[in-house]
């Protein structure tokens, strides 16, 4: 094997490896063993799933979201990068922890006019978005106290307490109270970890 041969094989084994080592330490903290959660679709009034992409037509108060299982873990870490493509209307959910108990718990949702993301219950600012940019989104459930911690972009934006223990992750897309359609956005990278 020739000398140009041995060094592109060295660089792509160690573009692998690099690549490898990113993706193993992408999730907040330590400690935690990388896990599969299956999920199902879920859609309403028109809205559609293809792939990773979802649609919100207007004109609907519906959904196009992933429903993933039931955290029976001690802590779940979700993580997934999600850019919103077009925003037709407004005031769009994307990301989700539901409470099976009662219902909605913490949404994350974009606001195309204020310019960023947002917690749907009271309007908190989570951080400055941009519609058409991508953003990293990390949240931590803890079974045993029903909380909930939101990072934006590795850097936390909101905790939430007082769940019940049975907390699961939803993506997509979901017109809020206030929002409207059409909406599009594509979620990639989704990984979990357990602890």
């Amino acid at each position: 094997m020739n000398v140009k041969k041995r060094i592109v094989k060295a660089l792509a084994a160690f573009a692998l490896i690099c690549g490898l080592s990113l993706s193993a330490h992408a999730q907040i903290g330590s400690g935690w063993t990388s896990t599969s959660v299956s999920f199902v679709v879920q859609t309403s009034a028109g809205c559609s799933v293809s792939g990773n992409v979802f649609k919100v037509p207007s004109g609907t108060s519906g959904r196009a979201e992933r429903r993933y299982a039931t955290n029976t873990n001690t802590q779940r870490q979700f993580q997934g990068t999600v850019v919103v493509n077009s925003l037709g209307g407004d005031r769009i959910n994307i990301k989700q922890t539901f409470d099976q108990s009662n219902g909605p718990y913490q949404l994350v949702a974009v606001s195309k006019a204020s310019k960023e993301l947002y917690e749907t219950e009271g309007g908190q600012k989570l951080a400055s978005y941009t519609v058409g940019t991508s953003v990293r989104i990390n949240t931590i459930i803890t079974r045993s106290s029903g909380e909930v911690q939101v990072y934006i972009n590795g850097s936390l934006a909101e905790t939430k307490t007082g769940g019940s223990v049975n907390l699961y992750d939803k993506c997509g897309a979901y017109i809020s109270g206030s929002g409207s359609g059409p909406c599009t956005t594509t979620w990639t990278g989704v990984a979990f970890w357990k602890k």
